[in-house]
């Protein structure tokens, strides 16, 4: 069931924020090729604002957490058997799953088993727990496009024809980041001390951490009382539930809610507190110095602990492999413990420093036109026809 015009189908599923983000720029270098092309499945606003019909909201999918996914478990699995019934009537020339690989790689096989290309876009983190995942992945998917240097050789120990594309983010990102002009726009005084608080894009995020961010923060103002601190908020349900923190327990401390503009924020802070996920590379990106704190379910943490073959959960620390940015996760994160390495990264400056020069040799590692080359990736793996090019 191809357009009437013969553009090229191209079907997409992207599961949360980082991946519309992903998906978008992919989208815009497919669109430079392919002019007519027409874009289906999942996606986020930024995707959508490109033209991409989206048949189910992306934040069904959105869910994080082996405990989190049980609870919706009915929801995704009827999500996923519309999504690809859909797919096998439509037939579109290739199929790309970005990230949320629970989801997308049975899709991926249920196409690739109908003689639909499948490309999987942000290989699953197999460097950090279930490589052997990897036997099973091979058989679904036509390649696979990671984000970073290292991940190939795991690849090539199954078979599986991979490429290393560089992250996309990092092209959205500046070499020397402009503070002062991201605070001007957010009406901010230059000399100000200002904390970015980035507390996840997932209510259930949300949910287990803004008290404990905003307790923190609370502390951090008794020692530092002219501190800003700001939190973009992406969307209305994010916003209340830190304006509740902010009620409870944020009272007299300088605390600005603000709608979207995170990486605006980002620019305009001297460091910054974030959860794990594509929010810690942000900051390695934009050069801020950092702590990462998280708490996840119980059960979710108990069985990736388990699993888990790296030493650490940010990407900062992972590119770096060196203990680069202070990790606080479950019973670690207390408002006290995170006050305490927030306040020795706003006074150490040795410590600033180590991570800035290294956040830039992270960025001048993914820098490396990421969209373009997926798409070279792309074609050549599911043969696309030269009749669709412009």
């Amino acid at each position: 069931m191809q357009p009437d015009n013969g553009a090229l189908v191209i079907g997409m599923i992207a599961g949360e924020a980082s991946g519309d983000t992903l998906g978008a720029a992919l989208m815009e270098s497919l669109q430079v090729r392919y002019p007519n092309a027409v874009f289906v499945g999942i996606g986020g606003a930024k995707m959508i604002a490109l033209g991409f019909q989206s048949w189910v909201p992306m934040e069904k999918l959105s869910v994080m957490g082996f405990f989190e996914v049980l609870k919706h478990l009915f929801e995704l699995l009827k999500i996923r058997k519309l999504i690809i019934n859909k797919f096998l009537t439509i037939k579109p020339d290739v199929f790309i799953g970005i990230d949320a690989p629970d989801f997308n790689f049975k899709v991926e096989a249920e196409l690739k088993k109908n003689k639909i290309a499948t490309v999987h876009y942000v290989g699953p983190s197999v460097w950090a727990w279930r490589e052997k995942r990897l036997e099973k992945i091979r058989h679904s998917v036509d390649g696979v496009l990671v984000l970073f240097p290292f991940e190939p050789p795991y690849y090539h120990r199954y078979d599986i024809p991979v490429k290393f594309v560089g992250h996309p983010l990092a092209n959205q990102f500046p070499e020397t980041p402009d503070t002062l002009s991201a605070r001007a726009a957010l009406e901010i005084e230059a000399l100000t001390p200002v904390t970015a608080i980035f507390p996840g894009s997932r209510m259930s995020e949300i949910n287990r951490m803004a008290d404990v961010y905003i307790q923190s923060a609370k502390l951090l103002a008794d020692i530092y009382p002219k501190m800003q601190f700001l939190i973009p908020c992406v969307h209305d349900n994010a916003r209340a539930r830190i304006q509740e923190a902010v009620n409870q327990f944020g009272r007299g401390i300088n605390v600005r809610l603000i709608d979207g503009q995170s990486r605006r924020v980002l620019e305009a802070c001297d460091q910054a507190l974030v959860t794990s996920g594509t929010a810690t590379l942000e900051c390695a990106l934009m050069k801020k110095p950092l702590v990462l704190a998280i708490k996840v379910h119980p059960i979710s943490y108990w069985i990736m602990k388990r699993l888990a073959t790296t030493k650490w959960i940010g990407l900062p620390n992972i590119l770096a492999n060196q203990s680069l940015v202070t990790e606080l996760i479950q019973e670690e994160a207390t408002p006290h413990k995170i006050a305490i390495q927030m306040g020795r990264l706003i006074m150490d400056t040795r410590l600033r420093e180590q991570q800035i020069d290294a956040f830039k040799r992270q960025y001048t590692s993914l820098k490396q036109n990421a969209s373009e080359l997926a798409v070279d990736a792309i074609e050549d793996w599911a043969n696309l026809s030269q009749q669709h090019a412009k």
